[in-house]
């Protein structure tokens, strides 16, 4: 900084340096120690002295110029153009030049170009008789300073007609050519005129739309279901059939129909009951059914004793127990009666004269004094049953002689008879509770003998209920009623 400056440079340049070192100094990395090199490059440059100072800043003041264009330490204050030049600035300037080779287009345009031209609005250069698209326009770089010609686009389509079913036309942007319009054939499937089938049972609609086509095409699919009776059935489900038959849908497919296949098997009836029960017909069931027709009287340790309804059967091995069953209201009622005996003493009896009642159980005999037992109520011991609840009672019979006897009558002319029966005067319902296999109790109602007396003949008494048949055969009269 010492040694003269150049010629055309100022005469020192002392204190350019000074205000380089103070701005280095106490205002660092703030880019001002450049201005004052810049001072004075640019006073020399005026002086047509050329100072290519900033590559010996290593990069601390380099300068940045656009891509299309250069820097220059030294160049024309007026860059050459395609305008001719009227009177240019000789001196130089530091900047960013069109690099070697091109020039600018002209003064107010940063375009730089290899030939003179045209430059249009997007400003880009145009060589002489060039052809350009510019806003939709046709345009043509004229010679002789005509400039640039433009002229509205032509748009050419021939007609579209759309005949596909689902198409109508549509008028939009040509993406391949943002200037012209184009029509073209568009799919809207709400405008397909074909509609889905109706498909049978077991199938459903399918729709498909092949590549190229708008319109989806319909056809019906099997659901992989059975059908039986206006129904479908998914695999694995019960299908009724018949009464007897047990029928399943199964997963395979009849080829000829394509719906599931019904299997179905017979069903299994039972061909024999157990004693006391028979095969009857049940309304809408395939199989008959065993149904209690007899009543079945359990003796532990022996064999089972069945009788029909009306039947009565001693005890094999004790006369004195019998067994009866009846049927009450469509109700099998088995009981299992046991006669009590009145006291015996056989010694009163004519030796020889003892012998068993009817009834096969109770001895009697022809007393020494020949008195009869004359008609009372005898007690006997019998148990009741219904529905498997029972109940031991002691209820009373009747029983004895009354006097009887036929002779003819001289008054009358005729024979005279008088007939009379041992039978009840007085009965009153007697209320039991009764014992059930699960522990439970319920109640039960019978007829109970108060009074026994000689009436006229056998009739019915009002208040009694119809005896057995069989039972005024062994001697016992007794009162039943249903349960």
């Amino acid at each position: 900084m010492d040694s003269p400056s150049p010629s055309g440079c100022p005469t020192t340049c002392l204190h350019y340096y000074d205000a380089c070192m103070f701005d280095s100094c106490f205002v660092p990395d703030s880019g001002l120690e450049c201005a004052s090199l810049q001072a004075y490059a640019t006073l020399c440059a005026q002086g047509n002295i050329c100072i290519d100072w900033r590559n010996h800043t290593h990069g601390i003041c380099s300068v940045t110029c656009p891509p299309h264009r250069e820097y220059r330490a030294c160049g024309p204050a007026d860059e050459p153009s395609c305008e001719p030049p009227h009177q240019r600035n000789t001196h130089l300037v530091e900047g960013c030049f069109c690099p070697e080779g091109t020039m600018n287009y002209a003064p107010g345009f940063d375009v730089c170009v290899e030939l003179c031209g045209c430059v249009g609005p997007d400003d880009v250069p145009r060589k002489f008789g060039e052809h350009f698209e510019f806003d939709c326009k046709d345009c043509v770089c004229l010679e002789g300073g005509r400039g640039i010609i433009c002229q509205p686009k032509e748009c050419r389509q021939e007609p579209v007609t759309c005949t596909e079913d689902g198409t109508y036309p549509l008028t939009e942007v040509n993406p391949a050519d943002p200037c012209c319009n184009i029509t073209t054939c568009k799919c809207n499937t709400s405008l397909c005129e074909e509609t889905p089938p109706k498909c049978p049972l077991g199938f459903e609609v399918s729709s498909e739309t092949r590549p190229g086509k708008c319109c989806p095409s319909y056809s019906c699919v099997p659901k992989g279901v059975c059908v039986h009776g206006n129904a479908e059935y998914q695999p694995g489900s019960p299908v009724y059939s018949s009464k007897c038959q047990d029928c399943v849908c199964t997963n395979s497919t009849d080829s000829s129909t394509q719906l599931n296949i019904i299997s179905c098997t017979h069903v299994h009836c039972n061909s024999s009951c157990s004693p006391g029960f028979e095969l009857v017909d049940v309304p809408r069931e395939c199989c008959r059914k065993c149904q209690q027709t007899h009543c079945i009287i359990k003796r532990p340790g022996m064999e089972n004793i069945v009788l029909k309804p009306g039947d009565i059967s001693n005890d094999p091995t004790n006369n004195c127990t019998f067994f009866s069953c009846m049927k009450i209201h469509n109700q099998l009622i088995s009981s299992v009666s046991n006669i009590t005996c009145p006291d015996f003493d056989p010694s009163i009896c004519v030796p020889g004269s003892i012998t068993l009642m009817p009834n096969g159980c109770c001895k009697k005999c022809i007393p020494r004094n020949e008195t009869r037992i004359f008609c009372s109520t005898i007690p006997v011991t019998e148990e009741i049953s219904y529905s498997g609840c029972t109940k031991k009672v002691t209820m009373n019979y009747c029983s004895g002689s009354c006097g009887t006897f036929a002779m003819y009558s001289m008054e009358v002319q005729a024979m005279e008879r008088q007939c009379t029966c041992c039978q009840e005067m007085a009965v009153h319902e007697e209320e039991v509770t009764m014992q059930c296999p699960d522990g439970t109790a319920v109640q039960h109602t019978y007829t109970h003998v108060d009074k026994c007396s000689c009436a006229p003949s056998c009739v019915r008494s009002p208040e009694a209920p119809e005896q057995h048949p069989h039972l005024s055969d062994l001697g016992v009269h007794r009162y039943l009623s249903p349960f």
